[in-house]
C-alpha cells in the first residue's frame, strides 16, 4: 500500500491507496498554516501542530500496512519566510522528508489525477487552496496552466473583519479577482465545463448539495443560477451557520469567501456545465512520483521519535499531564518508611 501526506494551507490530509492505485482511505486534520504565522514566519507553535499531525498520520500508516510513504507541501510552505528551518524541524522530530512543489507542479498533479474529465465538452479544471488558485485546461496540460497567488483564506485575512464577509466586504473582493484575472490574461474557451477540484471546492459542493438536498451519488454536477442563489443566502441570511458547521466546519472561517471567488470566476468565464471531482493533489502526486515523472523522496512511516528533554518545572507538569490523558500516568512514590532510633531498635530486640 501507498500513501500521500499533504500539507496545505488550511488542512494536513492523507491518502491511501492500493498497489492498483485505488483509493483506500482519506484522513483530513484541521490545521491553518497562516493562523500560525508571523512576520512571514511560521511559529513554533505551528512547528509543533504540524508535527503532532504528522506524527498521527504516521501511525495511521502503520497501522494501515503502509509500504511507501511520501510528504508533500504546497502553498502551506511555499508563503513562509522561514520554509527551510520548518522543514528541518519536521524531519528531526518525524523523520518526514516534505516534498515542496511549486504552483505548476500542483496544478499538474490536479491534472494527472482528473483524466476522466478530459471527454467532457472543453474542461477546465478550478483549484481554489487556502492561498492559492489553480486553472488548468485539461487538454492542453501542461501548456494550460494558470496560478494565481492569492486563495480563499488569504482573501479573508485580507478583506473580511468578521467570521462572514458583509456586503461591501464582498464587493472589494470580487473587485481584487477581476483585477487579477485580467492581469493574468487566462484565456478560457466559450462555454467549456468546468471541473472543480479540491478540498474546498468539495465543501461547497457538501453545502450546496445538504441545501437542495440533492441525494448522493457519483456524478457530482452543480447548477450555476442555484449556486448564486447559495451564495446570496450565506452572505446575508442569519441561520447560515448552521449549514456551514454541518457541512464543512473546519472551513466555516473562510468557506463563504471561497464560494464568492467560485462564484466570480465561473461567470466570468461564462462555463456552460460544472462538474466536481473528488480527486485532487495528492492522486495525481503519487501516479507521477510512482512513475518515476516527478522526484520524489520517500519518508519513514513510523520513526523512532527521540524522547523529549525536559528542562524546566513547567514542562515537567505538562508531561504528566499528557501522560495521564494517555493512560499512562506515572507511579505514585511509596511514602518513606520512618526511621527508627538506637533506642527503638534495642527495645524491638527485647520484645
Amino acid at each position: 500500500m501507498y500513501a500521500v501526506i499533504d500539507i496545505s494551507s488550511t488542512s494536513v490530509s492523507m491518502l491511501v491507496c492500493g498497489k492498483e492505485g485505488h483509493p483506500s482511505y482519506k484522513f483530513r486534520e484541521s490545521l491553518s498554516a497562516v493562523s500560525f504565522t508571523e512576520g512571514g514566519k511560521l511559529t513554533e507553535h505551528g512547528v509543533e501542530r504540524l508535527c503532532e499531525k504528522i506524527g498521527v498520520f504516521q501511525d495511521q500508516c502503520k497501522k494501515a500496512g503502509v509500504e511507501k510513504l511520501y510528504v508533500l507541501s504546497t502553498a502551506a510552505m511555499r508563503r513562509i519566510d522561514n520554509a527551510d528551518e520548518v522543514l528541518a524541524k519536521i524531519r528531526a522530530r518525524t523523520g518526514a522528508v516534505v516534498n515542496l512543489i511549486d504552483g505548476q507542479t500542483e496544478a499538474y498533479c490536479d491534472c494527472v489525477a482528473n483524466e476522466k474529465f478530459r471527454s467532457l465538452k472543453d474542461p477546465v479544471m478550478i483549484d481554489i487552496g487556502g492561498a492559492s488558485i489553480e486553472l488548468c485546461e485539461l487538454k492542453k496540460g501542461k501548456e494550460g496552466i494558470t496560478c494565481l497567488d492569492f486563495g480563499a483564506l488569504t482573501l479573508q485575512r485580507k478583506f473580511v473583519k468578521s467570521v462572514y464577509p458583509d456586503r461591501e466586504e464582498c464587493a472589494k473582493i470580487k473587485k481584487f479577482i477581476k483585477k487579477a484575472l485580467a492581469k493574468a490574461d487566462v484565456p478560457m474557451p466559450e462555454e467549456g465545463t468546468a471541473v472543480l477540484v479540491g478540498a474546498t471546492n468539495r465543501s461547497v459542493y457538501e453545502i450546496y448539495r445538504d441545501y437542495y438536498d440533492i441525494p448522493v451519488g457519483e456524478n457530482m454536477t452543480i447548477e450555476f443560477a442555484k449556486l448564486k442563489k447559495l451564495a446570496k443566502k450565506l452572505i446575508e441570511a442569519p441561520d447560515r451557520s448552521h449549514l456551514l458547521i454541518k457541512n464543512a466546519p473546519e472551513k466555516i472561517y473562510f468557506i463563504v469567501v471561497a464560494l464568492i471567488t467560485l462564484v466570480h470566476m465561473l461567470k466570468k468565464f461564462g462555463f456552460a456545465k460544472i462538474a466536481v471531482s473528488d480527486f485532487g493533489v495528492k492522486e495525481g502526486y503519487l501516479k507521477l512520483a510512482e512513475a518515476g515523472e516527478i522526484a520524489a523522496e520517500l519518508s519513514p512511516f513510523f520513526p523512532e521519535r527521540p524522547v523529549k528533554e525536559i528542562n524546566s518545572v513547567e514542562e515537567l507538569a505538562e508531561h504528566i499531564k499528557l501522560r495521564q490523558k494517555a493512560g499512562k500516568a506515572p507511579r505514585k512514590a511509596e511514602p518513606a518508611k520512618p526511621v527508627k532510633k538506637a533506642e527503638d531498635k534495642k527495645e524491638d530486640k527485647k520484645q
